[in-house]
């Protein structure tokens, strides 16, 4: 193919992007921010475990962290559409940061409890999630709806959870770096100590690559807060909050579980669990473009509904691994199916309602899930530690993901497609 019609394709195949800069720092924000709660997600568990807490304990510093995640998810969305996405997302990132930083410095358990609730941490970082997903959601995405023109939101979604779960893939390398440490003498606590200052810092740097982002000024107070949602917002709300509720509660389940969980029953370290989220990074990259490619053949519901429900079957078979090799093995796949149609949704979502109700509807329909996913760790972990039964808190996060993904489908199935196929 000669090179000038290469070129011609390429254009082509690229999305319109008149504010392709500013689209450009929040793609380089999204990654950083990847890179770094990729790291968290694999040294967080860990540093918990090298502390000598139990699993009930482990699950309330878990269940503090989605507490914070909940109280700021529930601020961000009101406080964006009032005065700005921009300096909203920016003091999260500094939050994140600082939680961030201080949970790898303290040693003592209240404090642990504190940071862990300031930087709501472990929260929208499980590998392959390419950063998509957290307290900051509420405001981020409506600002990347408002760079980026609706005929190219899919594409864009698509591209830059790729691109994140890339840059998740090299946060997940350095996650090992304790172990890397050990060697030079440094104990593997003062190592994951450090680990997590480089990960506070990538926090930090993802808010300040957003501030050049220009975003329309915010609406008047009587539009954006004085009056209700509108009737589509307020069904939205309510069917979304069921959804997200029972997703909630299996994630609680899992999340951050599942790095203490491999730790404890397979008896791996930092580089054995790095170089898993390494890989379950790289291997879900590509599906989130072929997600968006058969939501435009079949539909985004039915390309919702069945690549989650694959998911959560896989979830349900980790407890029957018989080694830390097979479990990786079917977590990968696990992976690669449940965050596929991550963008898809996000994009149908988002269509639901006005641009200027979109981020009050984020984090009104996401407080339930921040709710139930404060609730389960402290249960996983009770389940762990007074029944002996590793195992059964998998089995319930894959239960309650498979009945988010069953009701979303009777909820959505007529809402109007951004894919262009027909749903029901």
């Amino acid at each position: 193919m000669p090179v000038d019609l290469r070129k011609k394709v390429r254009r082509a195949a690229q999305p319109s992007i008149p504010r392709r800069g500013e689209y450009r720092l929040l793609l380089a924000s999204r990654l950083v921010r990847s890179f770094a709660m990729s790291i968290v997600t694999v040294v967080l568990p860990l540093l918990v475990a090298e502390r000598g807490l139990r699993p009930t304990a482990a699950g309330l510093v878990f269940a503090a962290a989605s507490v914070g995640g909940a109280v700021i998810l529930l601020s961000a969305g009101f406080l964006g559409d009032r005065y700005g996405r921009r300096p909203v997302l920016f003091a999260i990132a500094a939050l994140a940061a600082i939680g961030t930083a201080g949970f790898g410095l303290s040693s003592n358990y209240g404090l642990l409890i504190l940071f862990a609730f300031v930087g709501a941490l472990a929260r929208g970082g499980v590998a392959g999630s390419g950063g998509a997903w957290g307290p900051f959601a509420p405001v981020e995405q409506p600002l990347i709806a408002e760079v980026v023109p609706r005929s190219a939101r899919g594409a864009v979604f698509a591209r830059m959870s790729m691109l994140g779960v890339l840059a998740g893939a090299a946060g997940s390398l350095v996650a090992a770096l304790p172990d890397a440490l050990r060697g030079l003498g440094i104990s593997p606590t003062a190592g994951a100590a450090l680990t997590m200052l480089l990960a506070g810092a990538g926090q930090l740097a993802a808010g300040l690559l957003v501030l050049p982002v220009r975003e329309a000024p915010p609406a008047p107070p009587a539009r954006a807060e004085g009056r209700r949602l509108s009737p589509e917002a307020r069904d939205a709300v309510y069917k979304l909050s069921l959804t997200n509720a029972l997703n909630g509660f299996g994630a609680g389940f899992l999340g951050p579980f599942l790095t203490y969980w491999l730790h404890v029953r397979f008896g791996v370290g930092a580089a054995a669990l790095a170089t898993l989220f390494t890989v379950t990074n790289l291997v879900t990259a590509l599906p989130y473009l072929g997600a968006a490619r058969l939501a435009n053949r079949i539909g985004s519901i039915p390309t919702i509904l069945w690549t989650r429900l694959v998911g959560a079957a896989f979830t349900a078979l980790l407890p029957f691994a018989p080694t830390f090799l097979w479990a990786g093995i079917v977590y990968v796949l696990r992976m690669v199916f449940q965050m596929a149609a991550n963008p898809v949704r996000q994009s149908l979502v988002l269509d639901l309602v006005a641009p200027e109700e979109r981020g009050r509807l984020s984090s009104a329909s996401s407080l339930p899930s921040q709710v139930t996913v404060s609730i389960s760790p402290y249960i996983g972990g009770w389940l762990m530690e007074s029944l002996g039964l590793l195992g059964l808190p998998l089995e319930l996060a894959a239960a309650f993901q498979a009945a988010n993904s069953i009701l979303f489908a009777r909820f959505f199935r007529r809402t109007g497609d951004p894919a262009g196929a027909q749903t029901d």
